[in-house]
């Protein structure tokens, strides 16, 4: 096997390889954007390539180090780190975190887990004490029949379809700038009323700016008397469908326009080749009401997906003492941030 630097002329090779839309080649360009710097890899046997990723750099404000990233890859092993120390090096890197795209566990309808994969064990690698992600997430299986993925709901999700359709919500894709704008809009709006953190917006609109024409990002709306009052944003990526943002006004909930514009999502996962679904995230099987993002995780669980667990984040160290300072400084940030967020939904 070989790991190696790709080049642009090999942008087609490395997304054939890759599995997750933040790994994807375009998705690098618009980490370039935002002024992190991307290395793109690829394993090879044979002169065939086997598996992708990218890691990326940010660099740490006012300092001359940086913070690697490698979100949602492939599976971990000594080689692959072996690659990312001597980037990480030349890149004066504090840590490099790890968050693949692998499932460690599942769990039944009953909450009873199936281990896959134990925890991963490498050298100067250490479990993270900030996810990107969450650990957990439900995955659809788009291979069955509509009427089979109806059945495996919760019945008051299926109520709820119902009802929208009584009320003649609409839903509708829409590929164009002004969509996008009207996604935008409530996304804030509902960031600003549940007091979450966001990316501004700007960075929202670079990102739809650079995925805008590749195929892989579509805004789907839904909306009750010619009015927009939920918005999804979608990936499709070789045949798989996710959903990493959604958002709805606080009016007019009696017509359950999100539970609809998520089955029509559903449906427009399977007319688009899609076999699996992931909500891209949720609460653990121990979740229990009053826990924050319990109401996301709910919501996600009444359309029957199969809970399971991703194999967990893990930082590789690079300099140790630097590492500390730097958790310790990161954690007072994101409590100023959070705080910041319910400052303004007031």
């Amino acid at each position: 096997m070989i790991t190696r630097i790709l080049d642009k002329k090999e942008k087609a090779i490395y997304n054939s390889a890759i599995k997750h839309p933040i790994q994807t080649w375009e998705w690098g360009d618009f980490q370039i954007s935002q002024g992190h710097q991307i290395y793109r890899l690829g394993v090879f046997d044979d002169k065939k390539i086997k598996s992708a990723y990218s890691v990326s750099f940010h660099k740490i404000p006012k300092t001359n180090y940086s913070i690697g990233t490698i979100l949602r890859g492939p599976s971990v092993d000594i080689d692959m780190i072996e690659s990312i120390k001597k980037i990480a090096n030349d890149q004066k890197a504090v840590f490099v975190k790890f968050e693949p795209d692998v499932y460690q566990k599942t769990y039944d309808e009953f909450k009873n887990p199936t281990l896959l994969q134990t925890d991963m064990q490498f050298p100067k690698m250490v479990v993270s004490p900030k996810v990107a992600f969450y650990p957990f997430s439900y995955i659809v299986n788009l291979n069955k029949t509509e009427e089979e993925l109806l059945s495996a709901m919760h019945s008051k999700t299926r109520y709820n379809i119902k009802i929208a359709n009584r009320y003649g919500v609409k839903v509708e894709e829409r590929t164009d700038d002004e969509g996008f704008e009207i996604y935008l809009k409530l996304i804030f709006d509902t960031t600003k009323r549940q007091g979450f953190y966001l990316h501004t917006p700007k960075y929202h609109r670079d990102l739809w700016k650079t995925l805008k024409n590749t195929g892989m990002v579509h805004i789907i709306l839904a909306s009750y008397q010619n009015q927009v009052i939920s918005a999804f944003m979608l990936f499709t990526l070789n045949g798989k469908l996710f959903y990493p943002y959604g958002a709805s006004l606080d009016v007019y909930r009696e017509v359950m326009a999100p539970t609809l514009l998520m089955w029509e999502s559903i449906k427009f996962g399977k007319s688009h080749d899609c076999h699996t679904f992931d909500m891209w995230g949720s609460l653990g099987p121990d979740a229990k009401e009053g826990d924050p993002g319990f109401g996301f995780h709910r919501f996600k669980q009444g359309y029957g997906g199969q809970m399971v667990q991703f194999v967990g984040t893990y930082d590789l160290v690079i300099n140790e003492s630097l590492y500390k300072i730097y958790n310790t400084a990161d954690k007072y940030r994101w409590q100023l941030l959070r705080l910041k967020a319910k400052l303004l939904r007031r």
